[in-house]
């Protein structure tokens, strides 16, 4: 993501799911203009279907999965400050459907028109870079988008999501509390009496991830938030989310977030200035 703002527009010939690790300390917004997908996100799997919009909060593991119908999609992103403006009560309002249990909101024929017209006028901005004001004029769009989504959220009932595996549900739990530890499929699959073959294509099922994609994501994740958040040395984290061998530790990180530790935190420290 360049800047603090951006908006993609897809149309999708083909339905294949994402084929890398996902999170980013962005917020996200995916809307579907035609077709279905299926959405892995934070231990919960959701059906969308055409005029449905998902809000994917900062640091969310989320991952498309297989299945559905071919698809036409917006993603909009933003970052914490592009609404700087509205911090305090007003922030906490436009946030709100990010914060929802549910992060699906469905919306009938009317109301799919008054978003799609916000949809089109952000990116028919965002193609034309040099306008005067660009920014503002996103920033009062996005506005009008959360404040709609907002009010319909406390207007309806929470959105059907399809039910994890009551096992598998049990397992990503299991992994979120101690994916620190030494982890195998072999062993957690035994610990929960499934065999490693069941296990695997269970668990790719229902998450989208395999099983050491997925402990590789949170060890990641919780180190990318103490780099942000803490001024522990790099050596140190690294052995608080799991890895004992630092290089082993630089190796992966890079292969997740495509920069070195200190990279990223040289980058955290510069954007926070």
């Amino acid at each position: 993501m360049n800047g603090d703002f951006e908006i993609s527009f897809a149309k999708q010939p083909t339905n294949m799911p994402m084929q890398r690790t996902h999170y980013h300390e962005h917020y996200e917004i995916y809307y579907l203009f035609a077709g279905e997908r299926y959405f892995y996100i934070e231990n919960r799997t959701y059906h969308v279907k055409k005029g449905s919009l998902i809000f994917i909060k900062k640091n969310d593991i989320h991952k498309t999965l297989e299945g559905g119908k071919l698809h036409e999609r917006a993603i909009v992103y933003f970052t914490d400050a592009f609404l700087e403006p509205y911090r305090g009560s007003h922030l906490d309002l436009l946030l709100s459907p990010f914060m929802q249990i549910n992060r699906v909101i469905d919306f009938n024929n009317l109301e799919q028109n008054y978003i799609e017209n916000l949809l089109f006028q952000m990116n028919n901005e965002y193609t034309n870079p040099n306008r005067h004001g660009q920014s503002l004029y996103f920033e009062t769009l996005l506005v009008q988008l959360l404040l709609f989504a907002s009010r319909k959220a406390a207007e309806t009932a929470e959105t059907a999501y399809l039910p994890m595996n009551k096992k598998i549900a049990e397992i990503t739990e299991y992994c979120n509390t101690n994916y620190m530890k030494t982890l195998t499929m072999k062993e957690a699959s035994a610990q929960f009496f499934i065999s490693p073959f069941h296990f695997s294509r269970l668990f790719k099922r229902y998450t989208g991830f395999n099983f050491t994609e997925y402990i590789l994501t949170l060890r990641i994740r919780e180190a990318q938030r103490l780099l942000r958040e803490t001024s522990s040395k790099v050596i140190d984290i690294a052995e608080s989310v799991g890895y004992m061998n630092i290089t082993h530790f630089n190796r992966k990180f890079k292969q997740v977030t495509k920069m070195s530790p200190l990279e990223y935190k040289k980058m955290i420290r510069t954007n926070v200035k």
